[in-house]
């Protein structure tokens, strides 16, 4: 049986955010105190949906990665039932960490401090010298089996975990963000994808909330990936012109894109998204895709290509990455970066991992520019005047539309507003703690 132990923890549960997030702007505060910190993963990290893993990373009984929810350390596993549990990674006798590789497979944990041994359901299954205890083996293991998530939830392959309450439906929770979901499956002529591949760990000096908010930034890579439009400037739509049709989008919930698919639409150009290869260099997925879907339907899909959303809290759909971010301190984020396998689609996966490698990796064209101006980001936050920062831009070009609140000027920042504004909700509302 899993048990769950209350904390308490000092939160700053008595500031006023409605004073700190403004319409256009929010306190520069709310980016380096470490008791706002300390809320934030009890009221957003710990009591809603958060993504933890993707299925194909623990496709077989056995199989677990470790992860965070905030900064509580986790094991993602699924057990012989082939269930997917999100546990605890603490040993419930002395609290030492359980598992230390960061994935594999096991049936059993085992710990390394007094050798008591559980299950990768959670049970306690041994406990070394039972001798020396006043209970029974039985009774301990119904008394102090792992820790376990209070919800887990998969939607397209994506797992999702809540720690500690009910956070709802999970497909209520994503919202207008599930499409961005849907339309990444659908590049793989087996509607999966596949994340095996392996991820890249970058340590930002930044709070998680700056680095969430370049993701779907419009309005900075003019400047910062100056030197990779220049580069690719003739295989890319050209970012640079007034003419160009980007939506940047408040899906609600505090999800939001940045959607290339009208201006792809425009140009009618497969493969636009991806250095526009031309089919004849990917044969075996374009008729893998046609079977599927005809030759229309396809068409249209290697138009508009994948997503570029971020779904709240720290997860990422960057086009063929999924990137996605753990706090381990008000300033300092993991950013996780994988390339995307499309399932039944061996070349173009091939073609992806290869992407991958020169935009995120350690000596990638766009990953270390967003990473620099986040750590810059945080060492300007120290300079305490002015006070707070602007997300001013862009309020005249914005409609409503079916997806959520929308702006085709690509440098509005409707999208970090949207964030904000949904931060400041759970910020605001009542827990049960």
């Amino acid at each position: 049986m899993t048990i769950r132990l209350e904390t308490e923890r000092l939160v700053a549960d008595d500031v006023d955010y409605d004073q700190l997030i403004l319409r256009d702007r929010v306190h520069g505060s709310l980016y380096t105190d470490p008791a706002i910190f300390d809320k934030e993963m009890r009221d957003i990290y710990e009591n809603q949906w958060v993504f933890v893993a993707h299925e194909s990373e623990i496709k077989e009984p056995g199989d677990y990665v470790r992860r965070r929810i905030g900064t509580q350390p986790l094991i993602v596993a699924r057990g012989k039932d082939l269930k997917v549990r999100v546990l605890l990674n603490r040993c419930t006798h002395r609290a030492n960490m359980l598992c230390q590789s960061d994935a594999g497979n096991a049936t059993l944990f085992r710990c390394s401090f007094h050798g008591w041994t559980f299950s990768n359901d959670g049970r306690l299954q041994g406990v070394s010298f039972r001798g020396g205890y006043e209970q029974e083996l039985s009774e301990l293991r119904a008394e102090l089996g792992l820790a376990e998530a209070a919800q887990v939830g998969t939607y397209g392959g994506f797992v999702f975990a809540n720690l500690t309450g009910d956070a709802g439906d999970l497909e209520e929770y994503l919202g207008n963000a599930k499409g961005a979901i849907d339309r990444l499956v659908q590049l793989s002529p087996e509607g999966g994808i596949d994340l095996s591949a392996g991820w890249m760990k970058h340590d930002n000096n930044a709070n998680w909330k700056v680095v969430n908010e370049v993701q779907v930034d419009g309005y900075h890579p003019l400047f910062v990936h100056e030197s990779l439009y220049k580069a690719v400037k003739p295989a890319k739509v050209d970012y640079s012109s007034d003419e160009l049709r980007v939506a940047v989008r408040d899906l609600g919930g505090g999800h939001s894109e940045v959607d290339y698919s009208r201006e792809y639409q425009n140009q009618d150009r497969e493969f636009i998204w991806f250095s526009s290869i031309p089919r004849t260099r990917v044969p075996n997925y374009v008729e893998a895709m046609e079977a599927l879907h005809g030759p229309e339907k396809t068409h249209e899909i290697l138009v508009d290509g994948p997503p570029h959303t971020f779904i709240w809290p720290n997860l990422f759909l960057a086009e063929m990455q999924v990137m996605f971010v753990e706090p381990l301190a008000v300033e300092r984020t993991i950013q996780y970066t994988a390339p995307i396998k499309l399932l039944g689609a061996e070349e173009m996966s091939a073609r992806i991992i290869r992407q991958t490698e020169g935009a995120m990796g350690p000596a990638g064209f766009l990953i270390a520019d967003d990473a620099e101006m986040g750590e810059r980001n945080q060492i300007g936050l120290h300079a305490q005047e002015p006070e707070w920062v602007l997300f001013a831009r862009g309020f005249e070009s914005e409609t409503v539309e079916e997806r959520g609140i929308t702006s085709y000027d690509r440098t509005s920042e409707t999208s970090q507003r949207g964030m904000w504004q949904h931060y400041r909700t759970l910020m605001t509302e009542k827990t049960n703690d």
